[in-house]
């Protein structure tokens, strides 16, 4: 049986992943630092499949990223499935960003991926990495100077272990999407309700990634726009 860990599965495109992956048959698990978010998932996982587990877990934290491997291994017997999804957004011009915003951003978005990466492969004989980048892993954004380059680092770790873990039947990969209507849009409230309707859906980002662990077409290293 199949097992993944879907980081920030509290909300937007993670929870639509884990639900998805769910559907077909996966041990899910739901990861997020916030407790209301993981038990909302897990209910909706509930209605249709019994085998998930929420964690509540810092992922920028790596006594936090060992006990929640342990939780997974312990509870599924393995890993084979690892979606690196967290992230946050501060929309700020580089000079108003704070040193504090910027250890956040690389935290969350590129630090985790790291640490999660690192964690899981011990416990992988076969299995499947997807970091969730974004377009802003390939072309700088005025007024997003952390974001970008925390996307653009999660792209430089998707081709390095790439290269690490070929010949270990493990695929690294990264999909890319154009701006998704989650919350992290609404940090902008006025763009997010001018361009909504232009935007992706979590849901259809979802799908493409659920289409990459399960399509043997999309390989090592490969990284995927939407």
């Amino acid at each position: 049986m199949t097992t993944a860990i879907v980081t920030g599965s509290g909300r937007g495109i993670g929870k639509e992943t884990a639900i998805l992956l769910a559907k077909r048959g996966v041990n899910v698990v739901v990861c997020s630092r916030t407790q209301s978010e993981i038990d909302s998932t897990v209910k909706t996982i509930k209605l249709t499949r019994s085998g998930v587990l929420g964690v509540k877990c810092d992922i920028s934290i790596s006594s936090q990223v060992d006990s929640l491997v342990k939780k997974t291994v312990d509870r599924f017997r393995g890993i084979d499935v690892l979606i690196n999804n967290a992230g946050i957004i501060f929309v700020k011009q580089l000079a108003d960003t704070t040193e504090k915003e910027w250890d956040e951003t690389l935290d969350s978005n590129l630090k985790s991926a790291f640490l999660c990466s690192k964690a899981v492969l011990s416990h992988m004989k076969a299995g499947i990495i997807i970091n969730v980048s974004s377009g802003a892993g390939k072309a700088g954004f005025e007024n997003l100077s952390a974001y970008c380059a925390g996307k653009f680092g999660m792209m430089g770790l998707t081709e390095s272990l790439a290269w690490e873990v070929a010949g270990r039947n493990i695929r690294v990969m990264a999909i890319c999407p154009g701006e998704v209507a989650t919350k992290m849009q609404e940090v902008d409230p006025e763009y997010y309700k001018q361009n909504k309707n232009m935007m992706l859906k979590p849901e259809q980002v979802a799908a493409k990634i659920v289409e990459m662990v399960f399509d043997s077409r999309y390989t090592n290293g490969q990284s995927v726009d939407i």
